[in-house]
């Protein structure tokens, strides 16, 4: 997923502007403004919603999957449109799909583990979004444009991404899930893990 929301917010004033002709200096404040408050709303809505179908492991991932899934299409059909108003209306609902799955992602990161395992989780979590969003979306926008390119084409087949993004979360409601938020440790596995403390500096 953050391939290609990083993507598309890196080059979306080249992107937008010759697909809805919005004035390239412009194009940075109007996507900005619109990544921001979507990104607001957008977690904030995610928590709560989640937090109003009962929060369990099984749940986030429906809302992960639906989420991404309502998400892929409002931003897909946003860059096949040429009326600006019309993407900026469908880019800011399919944003705010999108940022409504990160208090589902990071309550599974949370609940998938032992309490002694959180901030690994977290830690491990961040690091691969990193790995595998952030890093290689901008070599990869630049290698798909210069083999087919077509601005369009190019943001059409990042936002695809979104698509297998929530077909693997739809994987994520069938898989045995245990809830592991207030699962105590063991006598000899609290006398480890102070041991390990007492022995690293």
């Amino acid at each position: 997923m953050a391939l290609s929301t990083v993507a598309i917010y890196i080059f979306g004033d080249i992107l937008s502007s010759p697909l809805v002709g919005i004035v390239q200096k412009n194009a940075d404040l109007i996507l900005g403004a619109i990544t921001i408050i979507c990104g607001i709303i957008g977690t904030l809505s995610g928590g709560f919603i989640l937090y109003r179908v009962t929060a369990t492991i099984p749940n986030a991932f429906k809302l992960l999957s639906g989420a991404t899934f309502l998400g892929a299409i409002f931003c897909f059909t946003a860059f096949t449109l040429k009326s600006l108003y019309d993407f900026i209306a469908l880019s800011a609902l399919g944003e705010l799909l999108v940022f409504a799955t990160q208090a589902p992602v990071n309550y599974v990161c949370l609940h998938c583990v032992k309490p002694s395992l959180r901030p690994l989780s977290m830690a491990m979590s961040t690091v691969a979004i990193h790995i595998f969003g952030d890093v290689p979306s901008s070599p990869l926008v630049g290698i798909v444009q210069d083999h087919i390119n077509s601005w369009r084409k190019t943001a059409l087949i990042l936002t695809s991404v979104l698509f297998l993004a929530a077909t693997i979360w739809f994987i994520g409601i069938f898989i045995n899930s245990v809830d592991r938020f207030n699962g105590e440790e063991s006598e000899s596995e609290k006398q480890r893990r102070q041991e390990q403390s007492i022995v690293t500096p």
